[in-house]
């Protein structure tokens, strides 16, 4: 929840309390003055602003760079290196606690010129081979522990866009084809890979309280992208299968392979929303809701949307979804709603209020 929504909330039940005569014109009026309701929002304004500034600083360099010097892919493999440099340099020298999401950010967009300049000097010394993810792999090597030894989450991240885009053309390229395929032959592979990275998140997990005391929340990238992996996979698998691209269009299978594949991911999602309860893990639940939804819909139109045609499936698809927007909305309030009156309830200020003590 934003902060500019919270204090919306906040406002709403300190009126509501007022009307019913649980705290006085006077409590309300000083409760009020610690919310406030303004639409400037210095904070994101200023972010925003830092984003224009650096694109247009970018863009700048890029138009100067152009018209001062004749391109070539040596000069852009020098210019990355150089950038790459200064943004790491930069994000070191700030200080640690004053400028914690400016360093993450500098040092992240240092990561991101890594890549580029792989790839810029993979074209320079290319030998033809055509073999673009081992060059994916090669940051990733990079990545990982510079994530570690920075305590830099957003790296970690990355490196976790880096690996799926890896992993997916390294079997494409393995296959033949020499590009990524989002159709991900073999799923069953990428459910083995989210599998074994969901073990190294709960493993992470488990020594957030000693050895790797330092890295806190890191587990949660981990964690997030083996899930991610393993739906995508089990969703693929639930409509075709264990397929495989290069030798036929889709894999001919079986009624019972689909069924346990369905079957195995219910499962998952219905697991992922236990757990988020037990250990209250908005992750886990949002994981397990917006895919058991996937779900429902992909089955719905796979095998019954067909038969009742096109203006009954769709007024049914239609009629379905916004019933769903209505009652996730409604899911919504009442949490913002209990959230903000249980913050108020045992603020300092209303537990010592002569109103509330009386009431």
């Amino acid at each position: 929840m934003t902060p500019q929504r919270f204090n919306v909330n906040m406002q709403r039940q300190l009126n509501r309390l007022l009307r019913e005569g649980v705290i006085d014109d006077g409590l309300h009026a000083r409760l009020s003055a610690r919310y406030p309701t303004t639409t400037w929002d210095w904070t994101s304004l200023g972010r925003w602003f830092g984003v224009f500034g650096a694109i247009s600083l970018a863009v700048g360099i890029g138009l100067f760079a152009r018209e001062w010097t004749e391109f070539s892919m040596v000069k852009l493999a020098w210019g990355l290196g150089l950038l790459m440099v200064a943004l790491f340099t930069l994000g070191l020298k700030l200080d640690r606690a004053r400028f914690t999401m400016t360093r993450l950010s500098l040092q992240l967009c240092g990561s991101l010129t890594l890549i580029g300049l792989t790839f810029t000097l993979g074209y320079i010394f290319s030998t033809g081979s055509g073999n673009w993810p081992a060059l994916l792999l090669v940051d990733l090597v990079i990545l990982i522990p510079l994530a570690y030894i920075l305590r830099n989450v957003l790296i970690l991240i990355l490196s976790a866009v880096v690996f799926f885009v890896w992993f997916g053309g390294f079997t494409g390229y393995s296959s033949g084809w020499g590009a990524y395929w989002f159709g991900m032959n073999y799923p069953l592979r990428f459910l083995l890979a989210g599998i074994v990275i969901i073990l190294m998140g709960l493993l992470h997990r488990v020594n957030e309280d000693s050895l790797l005391a330092n890295y806190r929340e890191f587990y949660k990238v981990w964690l997030s992208g083996g899930l991610f992996f393993s739906e995508m996979a089990l969703w693929l698998l639930s409509l075709f299968g264990n397929f495989n691209l290069e030798e036929s269009r889709w894999h001919n299978e079986t009624a019972g392979e689909l069924l346990l594949s369905n079957l195995l991911w219910i499962g998952l999602n219905i697991g992922l929303l236990f757990l988020g309860a037990k250990y209250l893990m908005r992750m886990l639940r949002g994981y397990g809701v917006t895919f058991l939804i996937i779900q429902g819909y992909t089955l719905f139109f796979w095998h019954v949307y067909g038969d009742l045609g096109l203006i009954l499936g769709s007024a049914v698809a239609g009629a379905s979804a916004l019933g769903l927007v209505f009652w996730l909305e409604e899911q919504r309030r009442t949490r913002s709603d209990q959230t903000a009156q249980k913050s108020l309830l045992t603020s300092p200020a209303t537990a010592s209020s002569p109103a509330r003590t009386g009431s």
